[in-house]
Parts: structure tokens; sequence; C-alpha cells
């Protein structure tokens, strides 16, 4: 993670302090009315000042870490940290935080501060999270996010501090900046950033007045090795145009030449601290040295030339880069032993992952292209490779971000052709099912997606399997997914992510590690470990589903990374290249998870691009789900689609048309494009919401839930009757998902992996449980209110929504998805957000056996599909209709919906709210939602003269065409 720079601290008596400063050579502009006297230095926050009183108190020796904390509400009890080493993850220090933040009254300058603080001790984390441990005691780097104890309210982005400069530190409720804290305190340099090649922002812990015309104003850069770059100007970054505004602590700075972004830079003031100087974030100008550079070559990475290797790498910031070569896995090296006793996956700063080669060569570089190379004429006894790359004066060991097989954990790179001798690898031996190859073409609307994870599957018949390409496509599994009908699975992510394979706890696989190979801990490896066992188990996973005529659809992440800096392949090899950077030199973070990747960096649009044809023809992958594509760019997505039709008019390409917080992307794919000869494809959340409830702001029902009230008769769920005749007639709600003309590119869905399983949403939406449970929800603590049981009544009522919700979607014009056991009533007993081992829903989930263990949450249990025969039975018969008649369901632009007439109780013609009539080819069906049967106007039924019935499994007609519709529930008539 990024550091944030200090704010610093003065130390004044009572008011401001002045200092006066002798005019510039030029002397000041008279015609310009400035605030201040240049020279002036403004004053110090006074919580801090407080603060620095306390520290005195509770560490008079200044031995520990401690983080103050301030907040104007005075509420310290709720508020915990998610904090890591670098490289690593909040989540295992997490819990030891819980309960941690004191508080105390501090008297100064005759007023009372409440001011927080937590002191972080090494042996609060002895046993949760040891490398957090060892960072404290060593002085690094230690990074954290304040965030609540119950729930994922946050108050600061990533804060990263370096112990060696400051063991006493404080966050300011609302202030994105970190202060350092000490019993003298002086003025000094925050941070400083290059947002050009030739400006600065930067930052300084007081207000400091500018003169009135150009100047340098005191300050000077100078690089490490002694380089110096003339300052020409120094203004107030936000009044940049009026001079008058001079006293100012954030400043925009004008050199005379653009920076040499490969030197370390610092800034300095003789009346400011540090005295040597704050580094100077570079990240954005290295970002705009290599905006426009774009390599047109296919031989990144290892290829081979008869016998011999070549390896080549884009490195163009680096000084050095070495090739390293080991005989045997063994040698490969590994994390240092402190992060293997954490089951962690450390830092590529590690020195221990150099291990013992046996052959170090340099590497040369092509200056114009910044691509360094080397070539082995004989491979010889040579298996793995890494390079030993030199950034910034720093040392990286990593593996190779263009390799397509690796040892264990990606720690090296392995020297084989993964290609030669099999059938795979061009366009001509791709293989899909859905359209034959490529030869007949299929709409998106043809297409029936079921979504499953690796680990989940396996155990379905594997019972305590951690997760294993063998394990998952049992026999039993690959029946049942033929019996039901689908043509896709989606499986979660199953490219190497930031789990070692000695960590055997439950992980969907959002935590990117290495984009091109298969994840390690799915692997059942042999003694040898060879990295090529994980490329042919994966492959004989995928050739079994398409043996049975079952197309395969990649999850990627290609949004961000696991980490950064160490903690990241990819910034390891070019620093900060593959990330969208703030104006401040810190990584954006509009994935949530710490960053965000960058698709309009033309060298990672073209990875993402290649990468993604890796998976097409080295694994024959049939199609792309990408995770928050909404951070990616329509640009960027339109290319991505256009690549890969080229090699399958039938892939399937779509996502999440939204991002996971404040995102720098511009124009970012937050619905479905138009390319090609078809388009990328996005959820519609519109639909789903309709369907059963929104999913964020608060606890929601939706159609299939009908009219709810309270114990007092207030409506707290209602029905949403458009929203429903727009998703079935696939035309775009609010949010506009699917504006093309391409029905097939709205994915309709009411369960995924995310959030609640549909059953479990039902079961909370119960008018027994839905006051309570949206308080809960409130709260963050909703899996407390999960039901111990269900009774039979409930029971039936859940039943008829689902298969209620299920109609909706797999007969609407669009392209159907389903999660894996929603078809069975898959419940997680309440976990809204079962991605791993956490507290969620006010529920501390754990990878132990117990009450509330993650794999008993996640495990599909195919006994259910029998004791919920009457459930499946319907899906799968609708999935059958839907096949059998794909001009109707799926991409019928002429189909309508709307509120069908209905008969009341004095005979009389009336339109109800939750009563639907939907219209499409032959087949007009009826949707009651509501909790009565409901008589339909005969003339609503005119011409049509058949019923089908789906509840068996197998569309059955019948020339008895009813004439009222049971509650909760549906009737398709034919002509």
């Amino acid at each position: 993670m990024k550091k944030r720079k200090f704010k610093v601290l003065l130390s004044l008596i009572l008011g401001a302090a002045v200092m006066f400063a002798g005019c510039s050579s030029g002397g000041d502009d008279d015609s310009v009315k400035l605030q201040e006297i240049p020279g002036t230095i403004g004053k110090v926050n006074s919580e801090l000042l407080a603060a620095s009183e306390l520290a005195k108190e509770i560490d008079p020796n200044d031995e520990k870490v401690i983080l103050f904390y301030n907040r104007a509400d005075g509420n310290y009890s709720d508020w915990a940290l998610w904090l890591w080493e670098d490289g690593g993850e909040g989540e295992l220090a997490f819990s030891s935080t819980i309960g941690q933040f004191k508080s105390k009254d501090v008297l100064y300058d005759g007023n009372t501060y409440k001011i927080g603080y937590m002191v972080l001790d090494p042996s609060m984390f002895e046993s949760s999270a040891p490398l957090v441990k060892d960072a404290i005691e060593n002085k690094d780097n230690i990074n954290f996010i304040i965030r609540k104890s119950d729930s994922w309210t946050k108050d600061t982005d990533d804060v990263a501090v370096d112990l060696s400069s400051t063991m006493h530190f404080m966050i300011l409720s609302g202030d994105k900046d970190l202060y350092p804290i000490s019993s003298v305190m002086t003025p000094f340099i925050s941070s400083a950033s290059m947002e050009t090649l030739s400006t600065l922002k930067v930052v300084l812990s007081v207000k400091y007045a500018l003169t009135g015309e150009p100047s340098d104003n005191g300050f000077s850069l100078v690089a490490t090795d002694g380089t110096t770059v003339a300052v020409k100007d120094v203004v107030n970054y936000a009044a940049k145009t009026n001079r008058s505004e001079n006293f100012t602590n954030t400043l925009f700075v004008k050199i005379d030449s653009d920076l040499d972004v490969s030197k370390t830079w610092m800034i300095k003031h003789q009346s400011f601290e540090p005295s040597d100087g704050r580094q100077i974030s570079t990240q954005n100008a290295i970002k705009i040295s290599l905006k426009d550079y774009k390599y047109s070559g296919d031989d990144l990475g290892l290829t081979f030339d008869g016998e011999k290797a070549v390896f080549k790498v884009w490195a163009p910031l680096a000084s050095k880069v070495n090739i390293l070569f080991y005989d045997d896995v063994s040698k490969v090296g590994n994390f240092k032993a402190e992060t293997v006793a954490a089951k962690a996956c450390g830092s590529t700063t590690e020195e221990s992952l150099k291990g013992e080669p046996s052959a170090e060569n340099e590497m040369s570089l092509d200056k114009e292209t910044g691509i360094w190379s080397y070539t082995l004429d004989s491979v010889g006894s040579k298996k793995y490779y890494k390079y030993q790359i030199t950034n910034n004066g720093i040392t990286y060991w990593t593996s190779d971000i263009y390799a397509k097989a690796c040892s264990p954990d990606a720690i090296a790179s392995q020297i084989v052709d993964i290609n030669a001798g099999t059938e795979y690898g061009t366009k001509e031996k791709y293989k899909n099912p859905f359209g034959s190859n490529g030869l007949d073409n299929k709409d998106n609307s043809d297409a029936i997606i079921y979504e499953m994870h690796i680990r989940d599957w396996s155990r379905a018949t594997v019972p305590n399997s951690t997760g294993k390409f063998n394990d998952f496509a049992s026999d039993e599994v690959i029946a049942h997914l033929k019996d039901l009908g689908v043509t896709h699975v989606q499986i979660l992510p199953m490219f190497e992510y930031a789990q070692v394979v000695n960590d055997d706890g439950y992980n969907w696989g959002y935590n990117p590690y290495h984009y091109n190979v298969p994840e390690s801990r799915y692997t059942d490896y042999s003694s040898d470990k060879d990295g090529t066992a994980t490329v042919e188990q994966a492959r004989a996973m995928i050739k079994k589903l398409h043996d049975n005529n079952i197309a395969v659809i990649m999850d990627v992440v290609y949004n961000h990374t696991a980490g950064t800096q160490g903690g990241s392949l990819y910034d390891s090899t070019v620093p900060y290249y593959y990330y969208r950077i703030k104006a401040d030199g810190t990584y954006s973070n509009g994935s949530g998870c710490g960053n965000e990747t960058d698709s309009e960096a033309p060298m990672f649009r073209k990875y993402m691009i290649d990468s993604l044809k890796h998976w097409m023809l080295d694994y024959h992958i049939n199609g792309f789900r990408f995770d928050l594509m909404g951070i990616h760019s329509k640009e960027a997505m339109k290319d991505i689609y256009e690549a890969l039709s080229e090699i399958d008019q039938n892939v399937l390409v779509y996502g999440e048309p939204w991002t996971g917080g404040d995102c720098l992307v511009e124009d970012g794919a937050t619905q479905a494009v138009s390319a090609g000869s078809y388009g990328v494809g996005a959820f519609d959340d519109d639909f789903r919401d309709a369907i059963k409830g929104a999913e964020f702001g608060g606890f929601k029902t939706g159609q299939v839930q009908g009219e709810i009230k309270d114990a007092k008769g207030s409506v707290i769920g209602t029905f949403n009757d458009a929203g429903i005749a727009d998703g079935l007639v696939g035309k775009p709600g609010n949010n506009k998902r699917n504006e093309t003309d391409e029905p097939g590119l709205a994915l309709h869905y009411v369960e995924c992996h995310d959030n609640f399983t549909l059953y479990d949403k039902l079961v909370y939406s119960l008018k027994e449980n839905l006051e309570d449970v949206q308080k809960a929800d409130k709260d963050g603590k909703i899996a407390t209110k999960w039901p111990a049981s269900v009774s039979e009544e409930q029971l039936e009522l859940i039943k008829k929504e689902d298969k209620l919700a299920a109609a909706f979607v797999i007969l609407s014009q669009g392209t159907p998805f389903m999660n894996g056991g929603q078809d069975f009533l898959r419940t997680k007993k309440g976990n809204p957000d079962s991605y791993s081992a956490d507290t969620k829903g006010g529920i501390k989930w754990t990878n132990e056996p117990g009450k509330y263990n993650i794999d008993d949450v996640n495990t599909i249990d195919l006994s259910m599909k029998i004791t919920y025969s009457d459930v499946y039975n319907v899906y799968k018969g609708l999935i059958s209709l839907r096949k059998a008649n794909p001009d109707a369901f799926g991409k019928n632009t002429s189909a309508s919906a709307g509120k069908a007439k209905t008969i009341n109780a004095d005979k009389n013609e009336v339109k109800i709210n939750g009563v639907t009539k939907y219209t499409t080819g032959d087949f007009r069906i009826f949707f009651n939602a509501t909790d009565n049967e409901v008589e339909i106007a005969s003339g609503e039924m005119t011409g049509y003269t058949k019923v089908i019935d789906v509840t068996s499994g197998t569309p059955e007609e019948s020339t008895t065409v009813p004439t009222s519709v049971s509650a909760k529930s549906f009737v398709i008539l034919k002509k």
C-alpha cells in the first residue's frame, strides 16, 4: 500500500507564531494585496497538541507504538483496525484490535479534549498476525484502516506508517492525512507528489505565506545523487491564479525542467523538517512518462526458438534486471520464515525469495522499448526462473508476469512450453460446445449460466476436499448439470490468487496475484510439485465439462491486485504503472480492495487482452465474467470483446457494471457495450431488485415477497410492477444497464455468490422476521437474526416465491444466470457475504469446526436436490421450455408486459398490483405475486388454447386452460 506522507506539527505558544523572512530578491509586487506577510508560519491544531501532551503521559520514554485518534462524537469503543504489514492482508490482525481503543480527557490551553488512542503492543498479534507483530517489533512499515468493529463503515482509506520515522501518530476523523505526534513539535513538509513531469503538489503541516511574485519561496529540489532542479514558482494550490491568497498549507510548485523519474528526489525548505527534505512521490510522473508507450510484439515472457529459450520482460524503470535459474523446485526460495509460519503471501522484497539459483545472469536493456532480454542457448537442467529487478534502489524477486506456468504460489516461473505436443495453443484447436467451436452463430440469450466455486462443489462429492480441479468435475456433479440443462458454468476465480498452498482456509479468490496461471491450491501435486500439474489438471477439468456439452466461463478480476508494491508482481515489475494513481500520489481505490488497475495504460490493456487470449487458446475457456467491470473503460471492454470474438464469435463477455468505490476511470463500463458484431453484457441489478428487493441501502423486498405490513400495519414491503414489466421485456431500468439493441447483453438473475442466497433472502423477508431483520441489517448484525427453524407453512411460501422468481428470470428477454444450488434452495445460514472466514452480519465465521464454520456455509449439499425436488423440477422445466423456444424467450424485441386484467369480487375487470401479463411469441404468461388466487379476465386469454406445466421438470401441454392463477405462482399459456 502507498504511504501517506506525514503532516507535521509546530510547537507554538498561545496564538499564531509569526516568523518574518526577507523578501525575494526581486521584491514583492506592490499591486498584489497579500493575506499575510511572506514567510509567516501558521498555528497548529489543538487536538494534535493535546495528543502530544497525552503521549508524554502514557509513553514518556517513547518506547511504544501508539495510534492517537480524535472524533467529534468522542465514541471510540465501536472502532477497530484493519491492520497489515507491507504486502499482507488486514483480516488476520483485525480481531485483535476490537475493543482496544481507549480514550482520555486531556486539558490543554484551558480546553478539554477527549483523545482516543490504541497502543499497538506486539504481543496483541502473537497468534493472530505474527507478521504484524514482527513489523511492529522491527519498526518496519505497517498499514491500517480505521473501521467499525462490526461492519465495513470506514473512517480512513488505506494509511501507511513508517515506524522507523515515528512511533506516535494521529488520525483526525474526516481528515485524510496522518500526523506524527512528538514531544517537541516543529513545522514539517507533510507530503510532496508530482502531478505532471514539471509540477508538484506539496502539503505542509501548517500554513505558510508565499511571496506575491514568481519565486522559489525558499524551496529546493535535490536528488539523492546530488542532482538539482530549480524551483520556478510556488503558489496556493487552491488559488493558482490569485497570488493575493498567499497563506496556505497546500502548494503548487513549478520546476524549471521535467523531472528524471528514475531518480529519488527530495524537496527542502530551511524552515521545515525534515532537514534533509521530504521524498517526492513520483508515481504520477512515472505514469505520464509511460502513457503513450505500447509494445506490439507477442514475445514477452518466455518463448522458444529451437533449442534456445528467450526471456523478455518490460521493466522500463528498472536500473538493473538479473535472471535467476533453478534446477529444482526445492531451490526456488520462498517467503521469509515468519511469512511462511503465518501461512501468508508476503512481499517480493523478502530476500529469502532469491533461493539457491544454479545460475544468475544479467539481462540486456533495449532503451528504446524498456524491454530487458536474455537468451539461454540450451535449457539443459534448468527448470525454473525468476527476475531480480531493481527499481528505485529496491530489489524485488518476482516471477514473470507473462509466464504461463509457475511453481506453487507463483514463487518462480517454469521453463516449459505448455502447448508442445498438445491439443492447445491455436485457434484451430480451440473448443467450445456452445456453437460447435464457433461454426454456429449463437446469441448470448441462448445460454443458461450456472455459477460455481471449485471448493464448494468439490466438497459436494469429496467431503473433506479443500477444493481441487480433480474433485470439482465429478461424475455426480456433471450428471446434475446435464440434468438441469445449463449450457455454461461460470467458475469463480481460478487464477493464482494471494493465498498460499499451506493455508487451506476458505477463500472465493478475489485477491489476484498472478493472472496467467491456475490457482496452486486447486492442484493435487506429486512430490516434485511440478508447475505443469496445475496446467494439466485445470485443462482436464475443463475438457470433462466440454465432453459433456457444457461450456466454461472464467470469473476474472483484472480490476485490482491483492496488494501493491512488494505485495504485487505487477508493481514489483513496473512500479505504479499498472494502477491508477491519485493526484496526491496514492493508489486510487475504486475496487474497495486498496487499489484499482488502469485499463487506459496501453501496456496493461495489452496485458489483459493477451492474458484473456491465453486462457481461451491454452485452456479453451469460452467466456469471461468481469468482476467490477465498471473500473474498466468502455473502450477497453470494446477492445477486449473484439479481440476475443476473433477467436470465437460465440465467446461470452460480460461483467458487473459498477465499481467498489470512488474510481478514477473515465467513461467506465457501467452498462452493456456494443462491440464488433455483438458486444459486452452487463448484470441487470434493476430487474434483480424488482424481483426480490435491493441488496444495498438497507434490507429491501421486491415483487415476489409482495406487500408486507409490520405489527402496526405500516407497509414495509411493496410490489414493483413497473420494474418487473421492464425486466421481462429486456427494457433497462433506472441504472440503464443495457441500452443496446441486444436483449441478450442483459444478464438477468436473482442470486449470485455475493450477498444472500435467494432462500436466505426470502427467510429474512418473512413478515414474522422482516421488521427485526431490517433493524439488524442497519446495525450490521443481520446474521444474528438467522432463525433456528422455518415452519412448514413458511417453507411452502418460500418455495412459491422462489419458483416465481425463477420464472421471472428464465422466461425473460435477456440471458439467465443463476447461482449453483439456487435451484434447490441453497442456504448459507444467513451469511451475507461468505467469501472467507471473517466477521459478517455480526457473526464471527471461522475455518474451525463448529456452528459458524465457513465451509459448512458454502459447501454444496446435493441431497437438497431430492429434498426440494419440487423446486428443482420447476427450474429444470423452465430451462427446458426456454431452450425449446429461443425466439420467444431471450431475444424477442416484440415482447410486451404490464398489469393483467383480473375479475374482482364485484365481477368487474380491474388491474391490481402484483399481477403481471407477459406476451412473447406464441406464449402468454400470467404472474401472480399476491397472497390470493386471482381470476383472469376472459379477454386476456383469447386465442390461447393450451397451458404448459413445468412442475415435473419436463414441459407438458394440456388443453385444460385455467381461468385463475394461484397465489405466488404463474401460468404459462400457448396459442
